[in-house]
């Protein structure tokens, strides 16, 4: 109403009260603006804080691994030099126990010696050769293997390193037994000549005069091949298995606890693989796998 009609109203007095009505539906959607955009930036200082704390905690990870990469890579020189000086030592070592062994080996064989002084002359003789073995053996462990593939004859190999432990097996009467299919593959052969030597002289070591050895070699499929040796022995104990391959474990009593390691070393440098498991019904099986047959072998030759 304008103003005329107010005042008439108020003179007739027919005005008693004024009702003033106001839609709140702008009020309402400013409102819930609001608290939509308080509760994102809510949710957002959250996520950042949240963000921070990970981001700082992954920095302090961060520099820890590097300080202790740091020092890993220091160890990893020092021992490399350590290495390095352990086999400069073991093969000067050598020439004096050449010296040594040809003294004693001079004396063991003079008629006019007593028989007390051949007798000791001939322990420095067996004393030398052990520690001599053993210092080859270190020597031969701490070397780098440098892998040199080619086509070879894996029967071919097996029979080289049978003969070389002829005199071995005939003296404890042992039976051997070679299973081969006549497989060519692809490897270093004078490493693997080596790992097949370890692994028939500790078979030969573990059997007793009249025993069993089986050197097994077939095709797992087209591509691959397997090696394994058996031997009737005592075996190794299940919680033995996983550390027969460490450096200097050894459950002979004459052992250096190096020739399995050299194994592993050589098998691993191949990418190979190298199991200890039982043989049946009594004694070890040592199995070679992943041997990557050549092309004549797989049947993909012409």
């Amino acid at each position: 109403m304008d103003e005329k009609e107010y005042q008439s109203l108020v003179e007739k007095r027919d005005l008693h009260g004024l009702l003033l009505v106001m839609s709140t539906e702008t009020f309402r959607n400013a409102c819930t603006r609001d608290l939509w955009l308080r509760s994102i930036i809510a949710i957002l200082a959250t996520v950042s804080g949240v963000g921070a704390g990970l981001a700082w905690r992954n920095l302090a990870k961060s520099s820890d691994l590097q300080l202790r990469l740091v020092r890993a890579s220091e160890m990893n020189t020092h021992l490399k030099e350590m290495n390095l000086a352990a086999a400069g030592l073991a093969h000067e070592t050598r020439n004096p126990l050449n010296i040594i062994r040809g003294l004693a080996q001079m004396i063991s064989k003079q008629s006019d010696a007593p028989p007390e002084v051949r007798g000791r002359s001939r322990e420095i003789l067996e004393e030398t050769d052990r520690v001599t073995a053993q210092l080859n053996e270190f020597i031969n462990y701490s070397r780098p293997r440098e892998v040199r593939r080619a086509t070879l004859a894996l029967g071919s190999v097996i029979n080289e390193v049978v003969r070389a432990l002829n005199y071995d097996i005939d003296e404890k009467h042992i039976h051997l037994q070679v299973v081969d299919e006549q497989l060519v593959i692809e490897a270093d052969e004078q490493l693997l000549r080596q790992a097949l030597f370890n692994l028939l002289i500790n078979a030969v070591q573990a059997v007793e005069p009249g025993g069993e050895i089986q050197i097994i070699a077939g095709k797992r499929d087209a591509t691959e091949a397997f090696l394994e040796v058996r031997d009737n022995g005592p075996g190794v104990a299940p919680e033995h298995r996983a550390e027969i391959f460490k450096p200097y474990f050894t459950t002979h009593e004459e052992g250096t606890g190096l020739g399995l390691a050299v194994v592993q070393q050589i098998v691993l440098a191949h990418g190979w693989e190298i199991e200890c498991l039982a043989n049946q019904p009594k004694g070890a099986l040592f199995r070679i796998t992943h041997l990557r047959l050549a092309a004549k072998s797989s049947g993909h030759a012409p």
